[in-house]
């Protein structure tokens, strides 16, 4: 290896696109990579058939969660991404097989995606898996996003619906993830897509949630499924079978939530209990309708950044489906995250938004909230609006009264239990008390009995619970805001210093507001969500 190469002194290995203003150790940790830099230039080289003397440099070029992208330019002023992931990132082999597939089909299906020249999950010189792709024109649709006029901000909102239009008019066989016949190990389950011509399948379900800690090592059911109550099922299962082999109590991961369960552990048996519920449930959360179960893929990653433009604001290219799942269209259905504004009851009414009248009257503050107000019901209100008028079987989906009850609880029951139990089990409420909305009525006319009963004492406390975790959430947003920070902790380096004072500043003022309370001072003190801590508690 060369001095260049040496993992103490390239920079290549390590994350350097920001900072977090806590468990930073962690995080960098999980986003080192060291690998061979002249392996590499060798694999690009060979992908596009040049020497090696061909390659001109290696600059890293972006990095995620997840992975990082290197440019590799060559003399004649051309480039090859190059994509290695991280050795945190589950599944090893399958998140990179999936996407490889998942890239080539929906490319094949007028979604604009780069072509993969070369990859790589085996053993190989380079010393990490990789995946060699080429370098399409645009640039990330990033901050712009969020500044651009009305007339810009339609105009790829309209392109971005008319492509998932196409991926919705995608037919396929089942539920799990796109995948090569060639790349998954023998006996793997499988099912094949017709008239793909080129050994496409649906395989295991590739999401993070399915793979995630000790759950790779689970023997599980991880699909593909063509029976959508099998999709709910055993999503839930899954985790059933986690908490069995692993799980013990452990305070909420988000450090905020801790006071409202007055800083006691939460019991992963009664996460258990709310799963066994929710699979009585599922056979009754499948709609009986047959569009909204028909199998459809969408982006997992819908954000600014994924997403390549022109200087004429065309799509040029839908980055990053690491983790892509197919799913009925029931659960595959929704607002992305970057267009949704679901908290705001106007935005639910699906009326056309506008400013205040008396916006001129405003002080600055005021009016600033008032425009960013109205940008996100803009934009969730135009995305539905392109919907409807180009994706008919999105839109049915979205127009289901139940629809995002049936996404969310599916979704808390999927997801890793990480201490708390209350989103599900308010899941499990709602579905109780809608219950002649959810479950289809029968021949004569009747509507089954829920199997699940609470008492309506019960219920309050659940109800009381989302309440507090919710204020909990608008406190916590807020103080992001003025920290700068996202939801991890994770700052710009510009902005780290001075969010570490800030930061520093809210602390001294919150334990000062409970200092007549030695214990509570003592608990708010060891759980501040501002501090390292041990993720594992």
């Amino acid at each position: 290896m060369s001095l260049f190469q040496s993992p103490l002194l390239c920079p290549l290995f390590e994350y350097t696109s920001g900072r977090w203003i806590y468990n930073e150790s962690q995080r960098l940790a999980e986003r080192r990579l060291v690998f061979n830099v002249d392996e590499l230039k060798k694999a690009t080289a060979t992908s596009v058939n040049r020497p090696v003397s061909d390659v001109k440099s290696c600059r890293k070029m972006a990095e995620g969660g997840f992975n990082r992208v290197f440019d590799i330019s060559m003399e004649d002023g051309s480039s090859v991404l190059a994509r290695l992931h991280y050795p945190s990132t589950v599944p090893r082999h399958l998140a990179v097989v999936s996407e490889v597939a998942t890239l080539d089909f929906v490319r094949a299906h007028g979604i604009p995606t780069p072509r993969v020249l070369a990859y790589s999950v085996d053993a190989n010189a380079v010393g990490a898996e990789y995946m060699l792709m080429e370098k399409l024109p645009g640039r990330p649709l990033g901050n712009a996003w969020f500044n651009f006029s009305e007339e810009e901000r339609l105009k790829v909102l309209h392109k971005i619906v008319e492509l998932e239009a196409k991926l919705f008019a995608i037919k396929l066989p089942a539920s799990g993830s796109v995948y090569y016949a060639r790349d998954l190990s023998p006996g793997t389950l499988r099912i094949d897509v017709p008239g793909s011509g080129d050994g496409l399948c649906i395989g295991p379900y590739a999401a993070l949630r399915w793979w995630s800690g000790e759950r790779a090592g689970l023997d599980i059911d991880r699909g593909p499924h063509d029976d959508p109550c099998l999709v709910l099922k055993t999503a839930a299962e899954k985790e059933l079978a986690w908490i069995r082999a692993y799980g013990r109590p452990r305070f909420p991961f988000l450090r905020a939530y801790r006071e409202t369960f007055d800083y006691n552990k939460q019991d992963p048996v009664e996460h258990a209990w709310s799963l066994l519920d929710y699979i009585q449930l599922a056979p009754y959360l499948v709609p009986p309708c047959s569009k909204l179960n028909q199998p459809v893929l969408r982006h997992p990653d819908l954000q600014p950044n994924n997403i390549l433009i022109s200087e004429d604001l065309s799509i040029t290219s839908l980055l990053d489906w690491r983790h892509s799942m197919v799913l009925p269209t029931f659960l595959a259905a929704g607002i992305p995250d970057m267009f949704q504004n679901y908290d705001d009851e106007e935005s639910m009414s699906f009326v056309p938004p506008r400013l205040p009248d008396n916006l001129e009257l405003m002080d600055e503050e005021e009016q600033a909230r008032a425009r960013e107000q109205f940008r996100r019901r803009h934009i969730h209100f135009y995305y539905l609006s392109f919907t409807q008028r180009m994706n008919e079987p999105h839109w049915h989906a979205l127009e289901q009264d139940t629809g995002l009850l049936r996404r969310r609880i599916f979704t808390d029951a999927s997801g890793p239990w990480e201490g708390l139990n209350t989103p599900l089990q308010m899941d499990i409420a709602r579905i109780t008390q809608n219950w002649s909305n959810i479950t289809p009525v029968k021949p004569d006319g009747t509507v089954p009995p829920c199997p699940v009963v609470l008492e309506e004492q019960e219920v309050r406390r659940r109800a009381a619970l989302a309440e507090s975790l919710q204020e909990v959430d608008s406190e916590m947003e807020r103080i992001h805001g003025v920290l700068g920070i996202a939801s991890d902790g994770w700052i710009p380096n510009e902005s780290y210093e001075r969010a570490m004072e800030r930061a520093a500043l809210i602390k001294e003022e919150g334990l000062c507001e409970v200092s007549d309370d030695a214990w509570l001072l003592g608990m708010t003190n060891r759980h501040w969500p501002f501090d390292d801590w041990d993720e594992d508690e």
